[in-house]
C-alpha cells in the first residue's frame, strides 16, 4: 500500500504541470465611456476615484494609451474585430456597413478556447456580427460570476455608461431632461484648455463631468466588490480602458489627445503574474504605446485563443510583443457631418493631416450641441470675444498640424512651420503614407459609394482589387487637397477624366478645397455635374455653389433621387457647406430624409442651420 501510495504521489507530481497548464485566467475587462485621465491616478485632484486609484496602485497604469478613433463606434469596431476600422470599412459613425463573415470578433476565438463570455453593449459599427447571440450573457456579475460551468474560465466585459457625453447635457433630441446632472464642487483649481472660454457654464459642465466620474468610479467599485465577495478575484485578470477620451469642446471627435489619449489599467492577480507585461509591479507606471488594436489581441494572448490573421496589434501581455513605435489615429464622418482625417502619434509628437481642410473645425453637430457650454461659447465667438485659441475652434482646419503634446498638452501651438521641426515633420509624414498604404485603408472611398457598395457585397472585399481601388494613386492624389498652385489645378481637372470614380471625386474635392484659385475651373466642373458617380457630382455642384452659382435645385435633386442615407445626406450637407440657409418653400420633407443622418441635415436646413450658423 505504501508502495502504491507513493506512486500516486509521483503520478500527481508529473501532471501537475500539466493541470496547471490547462487552466486558464477569467479576465475581467472594464469600459467607461467618453472620459479621458480624469481620475486622481492620473494626477486629477478633483476626481474623487478610490477604486479606480486602488487598482492602480496595485497594478500597471498605463500614460500612452489612445482609441485610434475619437468616438465610440468605430473605436468599439477596432477593438472588437481587432483590426483598424479603416480597414474594415466601418470607420463612420454608425454606419454599419458589412464585413466579411471570415473577419471575426475576439469573442468567437474565446469561445473556441473554452471560455464563458459576456458583454455589454454590441454597437460595433456592422450588421454582419451580432454581438448579443455570439456571447453567452450580458455583462453582470450575477451571469459569469454564477455562471453555470464554473470549471470554464470567463470574459467579461463591462460598459460603464456613468461618464457618457450624454450625461452633461441640458437637452436632448430623444428624450426630456428633467434633472440635469449638478454640477460637483470641486475643491482644486480647475485648468481650463486654452482652446475653451473660461465662463460659468464652461465651468458648470466640467463640474458635470466630475460628478459622472465620481459614479463611474463607484460603478466600478461594485463590480470589483462582486467579484472579491464571489472568491474568484485570485484567479481574474482585470483590465480597465475608456472607450475615448472627453466630452467638452474640441474633445470627442476630434483627433487631439483630448479625444484619444485614455485611460488604461491592467491588474494581473499573483497567480497569474507571470503572464503580465516586463516591469509589472503594483503602482507601476508604463509608457509602452497602446491602441484598441492591441488590447483584444492581447486579451486573445492571455486566454491560450487563437489569434486570427486580421488581428493587428501587438500583445502587451502573455506572449508579450514589441510595441508599435507610432499608432494610427483616423476619422471619418460623425453623425451627420462628414470629416476625413488621420494622424499619427507616438505619444510625444504627432502629425495630423485633413483632407477636407475647407471645412470648418466644429461642424456644430447636433448632437453634442446639447451642452450648455458648447452652445455659450458659440454665442461668444459670433460676439466676436473669443481670443485666438478659442476662435480656432471655428476655423476652417489646417491641411497639417505638428503638436508636441508634451510641451503643449492641449495642442493650439501647430509647429508645422516650424524649421527645428522639418526633418521630424518629413518623416512622420512619410510613415503616415505607410501606415495607410499598409492598413489598406478604405477611408478614401466616398461615402455615398461605400453605401451603393454594400448594397451587393462588402467593401472590403470589394476594395481589393486594384482597379477598383487603387490606393497608391489616390493617396497621392489625396495629398495634393489643400494646394491650389497651377501644377495641383491641374492634376485635379486631369483627374476629373479618369476612368476610376474615386480618382474623380478626389479631382473634384481637390477643386473644392482649392476654392477661389480654382474659378477658372467652371466649365470642367459643370461637366462633373453629369459623372456617373453620386459624390462627384456632389462635390462639382457644392464647388460651383461655393463660386456663386445657385446649386441648391440640383443637390435636393440628388437628395431626392438618393437610395441611401449616405447620398442623400452627403448632397443636403453640400448645401450646408456652401451655406444654404434657406430652402424652397413646397417641399416634402419625407422626399429628402433616406435615413436618421439625411433627417439630421434636412432638418438643419429647414431651421437655418448651416456650418458656420446656428438655427435661429
Amino acid at each position: 500500500m505504501t508502495a502504491f501510495k507513493t506512486l500516486l504521489a509521483v503520478l500527481y507530481l508529473l501532471l501537475l504541470p500539466l493541470t496547471l497548464q490547462a487552466e486558464k485566467p477569467n479576465i475581467l475587462w472594464i469600459i467607461s465611456e467618453d472620459n479621458s485621465t480624469y481620475l486622481g491616478c492620473y494626477g486629477d485632484p478633483n476626481a474623487n476615484t478610490p477604486h479606480l486609484d486602488a487598482l492602480a496602485a496595485k497594478g500597471m497604469r498605463y500614460t500612452n494609451c489612445f482609441a485610434n478613433a475619437p468616438v465610440c463606434a468605430p473605436a468599439r469596431s477596432t477593438l472588437f474585430l481587432g483590426m483598424h476600422a479603416t480597414s474594415a470599412g466601418t470607420y463612420h459613425m454608425r454606419s454599419r456597413y458589412l464585413v466579411p463573415k471570415y473577419i471575426t470578433p475576439y469573442f468567437t476565438h474565446l469561445k473556441d478556447a473554452g471560455y464563458f463570455t459576456t458583454n455589454g453593449k454590441s454597437d460595433i459599427n456592422t450588421n454582419t456580427h451580432n454581438i448579443n447571440r455570439m456571447v453567452d450573457a450580458k455583462s453582470v456579475p450575477k451571469q459569469y460570476l454564477g455562471r453555470p460551468d464554473k470549471s470554464k474560465p470567463f470574459v467579461a466585459v463591462h460598459n460603464m455608461m456613468q461618464s457618457h457625453e450624454s450625461g452633461i447635457f441640458v437637452s436632448h433630441p430623444k428624450r426630456t431632461i428633467r434633472n440635469p446632472t449638478p454640477g460637483k464642487k470641486l475643491e482644486h483649481p480647475l485648468t481650463i484648455p486654452a482652446y475653451q472660454v473660461d465662463n460659468a457654464e464652461t465651468r458648470l459642465d466640467w463640474a458635470r463631468i466630475y460628478t459622472q466620474i465620481d459614479n463611474l468610479d463607484k460603478g466600478i467599485g461594485q463590480i470589483l466588490n462582486s467579484l472579491e465577495k464571489s472568491g474568484e478575484a485570485e484567479n481574474t485578470i482585470i483590465l480597465y480602458c475608456s472607450d475615448h477620451a472627453g466630452i467638452m469642446i474640441r474633445s470627442k471627435r476630434y483627433l487631439f489627445d483630448s479625444g484619444t489619449r485614455v485611460p488604461m489599467i491592467a491588474y494581473f492577480p499573483k497567480k497569474w503574474e507571470h503572464l503580465a507585461p516586463k516591469g509589472y509591479a503594483p503602482g507601476a507606471v508604463s509608457d509602452r504605446l497602446v491602441d484598441f488594436t492591441d488590447i483584444p489581441k492581447t486579451i486573445l494572448t492571455l486566454a491560450g485563443a487563437e489569434v486570427p490573421k486580421h488581428f493587428v496589434g501587438k500583445a502587451f501581455a502573455g506572449k508579450e510583443e514589441p510595441a508599435k513605435e507610432k499608432i494610427l489615429l483616423f476619422s471619418g464622418r460623425f453623425d451627420e457631418c462628414p470629416d476625413n482625417s488621420r494622424a499619427l502619434t507616438d505619444g510625444r509628437y504627432k502629425y495630423l493631416r485633413n483632407y477636407e481642410s475647407d471645412r470648418q473645425l466644429n461642424q456644430l453637430e447636433s448632437y453634442c450641441f446639447n451642452q450648455i457650454s458648447q452652445q455659450t461659447q458659440y454665442k461668444v465667438h459670433q460676439a466676436g470675444k473669443t481670443n485666438e485659441a478659442q476662435a480656432s475652434v471655428y476655423d476652417t482646419q489646417p491641411v497639417e498640424a505638428f503638436f508636441d503634446t508634451q510641451a503643449d498638452p492641449h495642442e493650439v501651438q501647430n509647429l508645422i512651420n516650424s524649421s527645428e521641426h522639418q526633418e521630424l515633420i518629413a518623416q512622420f509624414r512619410s510613415e503616415l503614407d505607410q501606415y495607410i498604404i499598409k492598413t489598406h485603408d478604405l477611408g478614401f472611398i466616398p461615402e455615398p459609394l461605400i453605401a451603393e457598395i454594400d448594397q451587393s457585397t462588402t467593401v472590403y472585399e470589394w476594395a481589393q482589387s486594384q482597379e477598383n481601388y487603387p490606393l497608391p494613386e489616390i493617396l497621392a492624389l489625396a495629398n495634393t487637397t489643400g494646394q491650389s498652385d497651377a501644377q495641383a489645378l491641374e492634376r485635379f481637372t486631369n483627374a476629373l477624366s479618369n476612368s476610376n470614380r474615386i480618382i474623380r471625386f478626389w479631382g473634384a474635392l481637390g477643386l473644392r478645397v482649392a476654392g477661389d484659385k480654382a474659378s477658372g475651373t467652371q466649365d470642367l466642373l459643370k461637366k462633373a455635374l453629369k459623372d456617373s458617380d453620386a459624390s462627384v457630382r456632389i462635390v462639382a455642384a457644392c464647388t460651383l455653389g461655393q463660386f456663386g452659382m445657385n446649386q441648391t435645385d440640383f443637390l435636393l435633386n440628388e437628395a431626392k433621387i438618393a437610395t441611401t442615407d449616405a447620398h442623400a445626406n452627403w448632397a443636403l450637407d453640400a448645401l450646408k457647406l456652401i451655406g444654404v440657409s434657406e430652402l424652397p418653400d413646397g417641399l416634402e420633407d419625407q422626399d429628402f430624409i433616406k435615413g436618421s443622418y439625411s433627417q439630421r441635415s434636412y432638418e438643419d436646413l429647414r431651421d437655418g442651420k448651416t456650418y458656420t450658423k446656428l438655427a435661429n
